[in-house]
């Protein structure tokens, strides 16, 4: 039968990508151990463990405990590596859909930064803005009405934990929805009666009265810059525009962040949108 070949400590470490104080170690705890060891001390590592030691390593990355991975090594057999890679294999899963949904909300906030750069800062334009779901809060309107801001403010944590929780927070800043009846009414601008969350993800097992569709259509659309909540100039421009237009508009408006908190800590420098569905005549 054919020898297998031998390396010495510090050739197996530098053919594995490791220091030689790993493999000590391994060695030690009785994680993984040399193949043999000469009279003269010597310990060696045979070719055939290359293979295993990189599944080690993987095993490793992948999570498991050293302590875990000893328990398997020292006790291997064809049925606990299939159990094992069971589970790594459900683990991975996992795993991978949390890396596309990092990698979701990396690309749409990339994509709102890009927007922020070519906005016209208190000009109103017609837009065509696509359809959006949103992750509805519950109707603070009477709150608001009432000024309960300790309520507003338990509202609106109760909102963002169930929407990071459903894993429905995917790149969008948060926005507010103010009825026609509140924004068209000088004063009353700032009477909000949902707090929501863009998302792109599938909406099932979500209550129906957290969904809403923002429908697909022309809107008229302002920017501004500053603090998100000073939003009365705004909407003076979006009516004087809109009256000037014979312009009639829609239900609700929606107000949406693209520079906030996480871009800068400078509030005079975040940018909102606020965007009024236009009614067809």
């Amino acid at each position: 039968m054919a020898r297998h070949m031998t390396f010495h400590v510090g050739e197996f470490a530098k053919m594995t990508g490791v220091n030689k104080r790993t493999l000590h170690y391994y060695d030690a705890e009785g994680i993984f151990c040399p193949d043999s060891v000469e009279p003269n001390g010597y310990r060696s590592y045979s070719s055939r463990q290359f293979y295993p030691f990189y599944m080690v390593r993987m095993f490793r990355d992948m999570g498991l405990d050293l302590a875990e991975i000893k328990e398997y090594m020292q006790g291997r057999t064809p049925e606990k590596l299939a159990a094992l890679l069971a589970g790594q294999e459900a683990w991975l899963k996992q795993e991978i859909k949390k890396l596309r949904r990092m990698e979701q909300i990396v690309a749409n906030q990339r994509h709102v930064l890009a927007q922020a750069k070519n906005v016209r800062l208190d000009k109103v334009e017609v837009l065509e803005l696509p359809e959006q779901r949103l992750v509805l809060s519950a109707n603070l309107r009477h709150l608001f009405e009432q000024e309960n801001w300790e309520k507003v403010e338990a509202e609106f944590a109760t909102h963002m934990r169930e929407v990071i929780d459903g894993e429905m927070l995917i790149g969008y800043t948060f926005g507010a929805m103010v009825a026609r009846r509140d924004f068209m009414e000088p004063g009353r601008e700032q009477t909000v009666s949902f707090f929501y969350v863009p998302t792109d993800k599938n909406w099932r097992g979500l209550p129906k009265e957290h969904r809403c569709l923002r429908p697909a259509g022309r809107y008229v659309v302002t920017y501004f810059s500053g603090d998100y909540m000073n939003t009365t100039p705004s909407y003076v421009r979006l009516r004087s525009f809109m009256a000037e237009q014979g312009l009639s508009p829609g239900e609700f408006s929606y107000e949406e962040s693209l520079i906030e908190d996480m871009s800068t800590a400078d509030s005079q420098e975040f940018i909102t949108r606020v965007a009024i569905p236009i009614q067809q005549a």
